[in-house]
């Protein structure tokens, strides 16, 4: 099943972004995240292709789902995502986790492959443990390892409302952060005129549990005082209206923890929606047959 408005296979050569599942969750304590690409795309196909708030029907932008990454036994190899699919590096695209440690080998690979040089993620936690379980790699420490690999100056974090003190006092000085008692005093809009705009090419990782648990009770870490689907949705409109955002993610659901009616997942679809839907506008700002 692909993503709902889907290029099909022979007008894939066509599509102006790609889509790619990463069924993965070997750091996660709470097993179900790489369920997570077949439970969106699913829950995508509940929704309307045609955006009311825009007036666009979203199929128009000529998206195509690559399908998911091949792992063997739940085995992430750190730059599997990408090697293979060549066409990923030519073209803007989401992947859809599977839990936040996926993160890490996506950006690497970008990375080295000059693709990225900042990295913007919206999350309830910071995720900057050296350690955690005995691995360096896991979700809880996604964050540090991207930011020792491209940068502390390159990372920005929003939404933050949940870190150990041991990882507060290493990154409080050291990268820019909105937690969420700021993005309440300042509002999205004041965040995002702060961050301010630019050209170099960004990746934006959105955990989907910054969501409050009322809106995404289907993750791993459910963190009560959590933003609302309309302010994820309106910073992620304000960070690609003005930043080169080239790749993207989101992460986290879990369908296993999810309510009966699947609204982790269908709010996941429609912030996906919402990437394309930006990625369009920004890339066709003269085009008034979209907008």
């Amino acid at each position: 099943m692909k993503f709902s408005g889907s290029l099909s296979e022979v007008d894939q050569k066509n599509a102006w972004y790609e889509l790619i599942g990463v069924p993965f969750d070997g750091h996660a304590s709470e097993k179900g995240a790489k369920k997570g690409p077949k439970t969106i795309r699913r829950a995508s196909r509940r929704l309307e292709t045609f955006l009311w708030h825009r007036k666009l029907e979203l199929s128009d932008l000529r998206y195509y789902d690559r399908g998911d990454v091949k792992l063997e036994q739940n085995h992430f190899v750190e730059g599997a995502s990408i090697a293979e699919f060549d066409s990923a590096r030519k073209k803007k695209k989401i992947f859809i986790g599977g839990d936040h440690s996926i993160s890490y080998p996506l950006v690497k690979d970008l990375f080295e492959h000059g693709e990225v040089a900042k990295v913007i993620a919206i999350d309830a936690h910071a995720d900057f443990r050296d350690s955690y379980k005995n691995t360096k790699f896991s979700n809880a420490c996604v964050m540090r390892r991207i930011a020792e690999l491209i940068g502390y100056e390159n990372v920005i974090e929003i939404g933050i409302r949940s870190a150990s003190a041991e990882e507060y006092a290493l990154l409080k000085d050291k990268i820019r952060i909105y937690d969420a008692e700021m993005l309440s005093v300042k509002g999205v809009e004041g965040v995002v005129e702060e961050i301010g705009g630019g050209e170099e090419k960004t990746y934006l990782s959105i955990d989907i549990d910054v969501l409050d648990p009322s809106r995404a009770p289907g993750v791993e870490n459910p963190e009560p005082c959590g933003m609302s689907l309309e302010s994820v949705i309106s910073l992620i409109q304000g960070i690609i209206e003005r930043k080169n955002v080239v790749a993207s993610d989101v992460v986290e659901v879990n369908p296993k923890l999810d309510t009966r009616n699947g609204i982790t997942s269908i709010n996941a679809a429609r912030i996906i929606f919402e990437l394309l839907a930006c990625y369009g506008k920004r890339d066709t700002p003269g085009n008034r047959t979209f907008w």
